[in-house]
Parts: structure tokens; sequence; C-alpha cells
């Protein structure tokens, strides 16, 4: 099988930073700052060798490093491909697996290097299509599902039928 081999960037700013998740969060509403924090955790209830992998991979793309003597976030620059995901994925529950995927959403469609969106996305959808059979979120569909309603306006301003519209077939 062949790995994609990835070189990890630097998101941190180039100003000193004293906050643990890079910058490019704060851009988000908060229910999205939300999941993408439970989607770096490896699942509880058994290891998964390169599910394990991928969440290294989330950190690395959504924490500081605290620690670099320590496998925390991500050290290998081989990823698995979707398909090595799917006998691990399936013994996963389905709490951590929803959580995981979403992480990789938001990073597929919202954080700012082509590189790291273009692996999210590709983990994304190769898992949501290819292994679970489900039709992907477009990136507004993403945005409106996890709008803060009280802080981010584009659930006032969007017609309920376009709300409801995850709830259909997307064709």
């Amino acid at each position: 099988m062949t790995k994609r081999k990835l070189f990890f960037k630097n998101t941190t700013p180039s100003t000193s930073c004293d906050h643990v998740q890079h910058h490019w969060l704060s851009d988000l509403s908060w229910k999205m700052q939300t999941v993408i924090n439970q989607g770096f955790r490896a699942p509880d209830t058994h290891f998964c060798k390169k599910v394990k992998i991928i969440c290294r991979w989330i950190r690395s793309v959504v924490l500081q490093n605290a620690d670099k003597e320590h496998t925390f976030m991500c050290t290998k620059k081989e990823m698995p491909e979707v398909e090595e995901l799917e006998h691990e994925l399936n013994y996963c529950s389905v709490h951590f697996a929803s959580h995981f995927l979403y992480a990789l959403e938001i990073i597929g469609y919202m954080h700012p290097d082509s590189e790291i969106r273009a692996l999210g996305i590709k983990y994304y959808e190769g898992i949501t299509k290819d292994l679970w059979h489900f039709n992907c979120e477009t990136k507004k569909q993403l945005k409106i599902r996890l709008a803060d309603v009280d802080h981010t306006p584009v659930v006032k301003e969007c017609p309920k039928e376009e709300y409801n519209d995850r709830y259909i077939n997307y064709g």
C-alpha cells in the first residue's frame, strides 16, 4: 500500500502566541471550536494504530506543541490511506467516530492552509462516502449546522427550507 508523504507546516503565528490553540481557530464559531476539540482525542475503548496517527495529525493542526519530547502530536510523515482506517473505525464508538469525522470536516473546510485543508477533506469525504456510504455536508451546511445562534447571524439570515436542506438527499 502506498503511503502519502506529508510535510507538516507550522501554523503558529510569527509573533509569540500565548494560547494552546493555533490562531486560525479563533475565526471559527464556538460550536466548531468545541467539536474540533473533541475530535483530537484517540478512542478510549481500544488501541487503533492508524486512527491514532490521524488524531495526532489533528492535534498538530489544532494545538501548539507544549512538549516536543513526547509523541502527543504527529511525529510521522506517513499518513494511512482512507481504506486502512475502515477496520479500526468499525470498532470505534459512534460517539468517538462522529467527533473524529467532524473535526476532519472542519479542518477540511476551514483551515487557512490549502494543503492541510486538502488532507482534511480527503479523510472527511473518504470516510463519509467510501467507508460509511453517507452524503457529505457542504461548507455552507457545516457553517449553518455549527453556527453560534447567539453570536453568528448566518442561521437568522438563512431561510428555514435552506437550513433544513441538510436533512434532504444532496443528490
